[in-house]
């Protein structure tokens, strides 16, 4: 990734580059030893009918996920597994309590609860093992646009960064099949809203359910986030107008995408909900979900699904001030084809 990017890291950041590197390399052995021990299990793994979260950032994903993943017969990718995908079968219980201690309890952007063992994006486990994962442009965010045409949406001429990242996805769902022996796998990651057809063709058994939400709340809400995220994780300072035409560019060619690859699923491997149809009446919309797409039985997994409705009952969304009428009409004007098609209000 430094050469990739040419070491162009701001100053300021370059003790936690050391710092970093120096994890990496002190892993080496690690990741050899786990390599050897089992990759060919790894291969021989199968991924059944693996389901799929979709939505755009800041679209409700994570909470349908925590929600979900409440279902003893999923398995998800775990928080350690996700930051440590290279040696967790190896190092799993010392890397989850390290984590445990190290972690704060909620998450900086919204305050949803996070921890060691809770889901989370496998979208960071890509970062680490191959060169195609929305994550790296945050990290070096003035290489943003590049990041999410080669790694998202996969754009004209790419189709080897397309076959890099179906190689390497698929071999990480493997080793968590393998870890959890079969068991279905519960996956979100925002990004892979712009690769329902390369999952597809990965997994032609594959379920997905998508959650959106009024476009406007999304756009601030994914200002809110860059500048929470990009401040942590960035070796690199951007504007904040570069930020927001990013989060213009990539919704639109993100939902555009998802919207065209929409039309070679089944329709009944695909369920879509709105995230205040969700918040306002989660088991309705669950029921509906495990009946369309043959889920299993709804009845046995309700009592665990209200128990964790329960304890985030008490959960405010953040609160943003309304937006300015420029941005409003900009916003209208990019994401019109998402207005329409879910009958959102401009």
């Amino acid at each position: 990734m430094l050469v990739k990017n040419r070491f162009a890291i701001d100053i300021r950041f370059l003790p936690k580059v050391i710092f970093i590197t120096g994890n990496v390399i002190l892993n080496i052995p690690l990741q050899l030893y786990e390599y050897f021990r089992y990759n060919k299990k790894i291969k021989n793994a199968t991924v059944n009918r693996p389901v799929f979260i979709l939505g755009h950032p800041r679209s409700g994903t994570t909470y349908l996920q925590n929600v979900l993943s409440k279902d003893p017969n999923f398995a998800f990718c775990a928080t350690y597994e996700a930051l440590t995908p290279l040696i967790f079968l190896s190092t799993g219980k010392i890397t989850k309590k390290i984590l445990e201690l190290s972690m704060p309890a909620t998450r900086p952007q919204d305050n949803m609860k996070i921890g060691a063992d809770m889901p989370v994006e496998e979208e960071f486990a890509m970062g680490s093992i191959s060169d195609t994962s929305l994550t790296h442009g945050y990290y070096f965010p003035k290489s943003l646009f590049n990041v999410f045409d080669e790694s998202v949406i996969f754009g004209k001429g790419r189709r080897n960064f397309s076959d890099h990242w179906k190689k390497h996805f698929d071999y990480f769902l493997k080793k968590l099949s393998y870890k959890y022996h079969g068991k279905r796998l519960l996956l979100k990651s925002p990004a892979n809203t712009g690769r329902m057809k390369e999952i597809y063709e990965l997994y032609p058994d594959a379920c997905f359910i998508h959650i959106h939400r009024d476009p406007y709340l999304v756009f601030q809400s994914n200002i809110n986030l860059y500048e929470k995220i990009l401040p942590v994780l960035s070796f690199q300072k951007v504007k904040n107008e570069f930020v927001e035409d990013f989060i213009l560019y990539s919704y639109e060619k993100m939902n555009r995408k998802y919207l065209a690859d929409l039309a070679g699923v089944p329709t009944s491997q695909v369920f879509e909900l709105s995230y205040n149809d969700f918040v306002s009446s989660p088991l309705v919309q669950l029921e509906q979900a495990y009946k369309h797409l043959g889920l299993g039985d709804f009845s046995k997994a309700k009592p665990f699904f209200e128990e964790e409705i329960e304890i985030v009952n008490n959960y405010r969304t953040n609160a943003y001030s309304s937006l300015d009428e420029k941005t409003k009409n900009i916003v209208a004007e990019k994401w019109s084809f998402m207005f329409e098609r879910y009958a959102y209000k401009k």
